[in-house]
Order: structure tokens, then sequence, then C-alpha cells
């Protein structure tokens, strides 16, 4: 089968996490589930509410026309606006559904936005340690990854930042709370991370966005 070299060498090398993933269901198989602990995708350990099961097949049984169809690519309006509603109470902002677009998880929204910002040989920085598949989604839009070490405590290294930043540098990346060391970036860095791009940008005068992943800022960690 003819494929292309990129991709051929995509697959071969493959997403490490899915390895481990794989790796571990052997491991399940051949010693018990009970005696291997998977730290790879991130499964939850356990079931969603019963509430959930319900209100997903009452949903169902509501006979909505088209339920099926296709819709808006940015997603149904009404999902659009009850996002935009709930964002606004959190944040005390304006939201409207013009500012929400309905992905297929943050690794969608992720390749979505990248393929909507960058172009070929533009440079994304990346914070070290990071989540892996970050290089391979700024590779997918022949992006340029940049890897910036954090701190010895893993917080932002403004200063290695700073010296990371080109006139090619479209966009920086941040994860918080962080995949996979845990580290959640304080409001001061964030605040001194934006003060530097909006120095940089007026300096160079092209945009840098600041891109905010952050799939885990809903769990609190209560401490006794």
């Amino acid at each position: 089968m003819a494929i292309s070299p990129k991709i051929k060498e995509k697959m071969e090398k493959g997403s490490f996490i899915r390895k481990m993933f794989e790796e571990g269901d052997k491991l399940k198989a051949k010693h018990g589930q009970e005696n291997v602990f998977d730290f790879s995708l991130g499964n939850p350990n356990l079931d969603p509410p019963e509430k959930v099961n319900q209100t997903l097949i009452e949903i169902l049984n509501q006979p909505v026309p088209a339920l099926h169809g296709y819709m808006s690519n940015a997603g149904y309006p009404e999902t659009r606006r009850a996002v935009a509603d709930f964002l606004s109470r959190e944040h005390d902002l304006s939201f409207s559904e013009q500012d929400v677009i309905m992905t297929c998880g943050a690794a969608g929204a992720l390749n979505a936005v990248l393929k909507a910002l960058i172009e070929p040989g533009e440079e994304v920085i990346v914070l070290a340690p990071y989540f892996v598949e970050y290089l391979f989604y700024t590779d997918n839009v022949q992006g340029v990854p940049v890897v910036v070490p954090t701190g010895p405590d893993f917080s932002l290294d403004l200063k290695a930042i700073e010296q990371a930043l080109t006139p090619k540098t479209k966009a920086v990346l941040i994860n918080s709370p962080n995949n996979p060391t845990g580290k959640v970036y304080d409001q001061k860095s964030l605040r001194q991370l934006g003060d530097l791009l909006d120095r940089i940008v007026r300096k160079q005068g092209e945009v840098i966005y600041l891109l905010g992943d952050e799939p885990y800022r809903k769990i609190v960690l209560f401490l006794y």
C-alpha cells in the first residue's frame, strides 16, 4: 500500500501514551486487572452518576426532528448559548454563542485552533514537561514546536520564554493544571506572561497568541 513517508514515520513512532495504554491491556490480561495500575490515558476509575445515564436516555427518547442529522459546524446554537451563559457567570464576563465553538474533545479544539492560526514554519512555544501530543498537533499544521523548560518547581520561567521568542513565534501554549506535573500556574505568573507577550507584540508588531489547554481545571484538591 502506498503511503507518504511522513505518515509512515508517524505510524512507526505512534503515540507514546497509546502504546503505554495498549501495553497495559496486555499486562492486565497476563497478570490480572487488579495487579496493573494504568497511568496512561487518564481514564476515570469511577462510572458516571446514574443521573447522567438517565438524562442521556431522556434526550434520546425525545422526538427531536433531525436529531442525528448535520448541524452547524460550530455546534447547535442552543448548546453554544448554554456554554456562553455558563462562562459568563463563571468569569463575570460577557460571552455570546458567537464566542463558542463546540469540538470533539480538547485534542480536536487544539488541532482546530492551531490550523486556524499557524502558517508553515511558524513557531509554537511548548513548556516542558508537556503533554506529548502537543508536538504532533503542531507538526500536523507544519508548525515548529519550540520546547522551553520550566523552573525547578515547574513554574513558568519567564526569562526562558522571552529568550525563546522570535519573529516567527505565533503562539505560546500553556497547560494548567499541567499534564504530567500537576502544576497550577498562579495568577501573578500568568499576568507577567501576558505582560511579556504584550510588550513583545508592541515591539514586533505581530500578534502572539496565548493558548490555554485546561481540561483539568475543574479538579480541586482539598488538603487536610
